[in-house]
């Protein structure tokens, strides 16, 4: 037997590596180009110099309008066939890097049946924020104008019952907006009418919610959209009797209830309370204010929880956690006995 290897014949030539195809470049058109487009030339034609300047980002076309022809510049593009207003929206760009232009935008989205495609058409808001209303072009645009109103502040002159649609009338302030507290805010009158005027609150301690976690507007709130800027609270809450005196009646011991004082530490009520049921229990450790922010006065919020028309023990805002804890336990003793 030989030893030496057989000859396998030729091998094959080295395979060259190919090079990685370099990435497509997306193809940028000019504001000239996408003027051109089948798509939007006729309606573009018909409003000879209305649109500014014009942009395209994944296939999608976004037309820059003159704010004080927007409703020429809707009907044009009504009559081309886009007979659908998707959305309208307002843009709040202050947070926007590097932004030099107005503040405030709105964008209309287009839709075309016939063509099956859209188009974006947005305008810069005046500084008076106020432009003219499309409802005269698209009927759906009455609601869509409604919220843009509701949540920017934008007015749209000529629109047949501009007011809230998601905020009630009196609500401070516009939420979309990007200066708007992302915890919100507690507007005060909507939970205690009888402490504020219409639109107006909160201050310091007077919702019985610790002040750092409330939003304080500072000043004087005469009417929504007018107040100024928005701040985190500070500092410790207003004391308990001091909220008593703001805010419901002024809490009064009673021979049925010794307890109901906001002047008591949590020990004193509850030594007071000592042998009575449940429910007295639970009444002696609220935060005796009557302040109704659960939804009763102390001596109701008790009874609901004595009888577990509610179990949320977490309601008794004055009282805090010192409150929620007492209540907790008083309930979970009473289920073992």
């Amino acid at each position: 037997m030989s030893d030496k290897t057989e000859d396998a014949g030729p091998k094959p030539a080295p395979v060259a590596p190919v090079a990685p195809a370099a990435p497509a470049v997306p193809v940028v058109r000019t504001k000239e180009e996408i003027l051109a487009e089948p798509l939007v030339a006729e309606a573009v034609a018909r409003v000879n110099g209305a649109i500014v300047d014009a942009k395209e980002f994944a296939g999608e076309i976004t037309l820059f309008a003159e704010a004080g022809r927007i409703v020429e510049v809707c009907e044009s593009f009504k009559a081309g066939g886009f007979t659908y207003l998707v959305d309208l929206a307002g843009v709040d760009y202050s947070k926007y890097p590097a932004w030099s232009g107005q503040r405030f935008g709105v964008s209309y989205t287009l839709y075309s049946f016939a063509k099956n495609d859209r188009v974006r058409i947005r305008i810069a808001v005046p500084d008076s924020l106020s432009v003219a209303s499309v409802t005269s072009v698209w009927k759906t645009a009455d609601w869509h104008e409604r919220e843009t109103f509701d949540m920017y502040g934008i007015v749209f002159d000529g629109h047949p019952k501009l007011e809230r649609i998601l905020m009630w009338e009196g609500f401070n302030g516009h939420p979309l907006r990007k200066d708007f507290p992302l915890r919100g805010i507690d507007t005060g009158a909507r939970i205690y009418p009888e402490a504020f005027p219409a639109g107006g609150g909160p201050r310091e301690g007077s919702t019985g919610k610790d002040a750092k976690d409330v939003n304080l507007y500072e000043g004087e709130w005469r009417r929504y959209g007018t107040s100024p800027g928005a701040q985190i609270g500070g500092g410790p809450p207003e004391p308990a009797p001091q909220l008593a005196g703001r805010i419901g009646p002024t809490a009064t011991p009673t021979a049925a209830a010794p307890w109901h004082s906001p002047n008591y530490p949590m020990s004193r009520r509850l030594e007071l309370a000592s042998g009575r049921d449940l429910k007295s229990h639970l009444f002696a450790a609220m935060a005796q204010t009557d302040c109704m922010a659960c939804g009763w006065d102390c001596d109701g919020y008790a009874q609901a929880l004595a009888s577990e028309v509610t179990r949320d023990v977490t309601l008794c805002i004055p009282g805090q956690p010192e409150t929620e804890t007492v209540l907790r336990s008083l309930i979970e003793e009473s289920r073992k006995l």
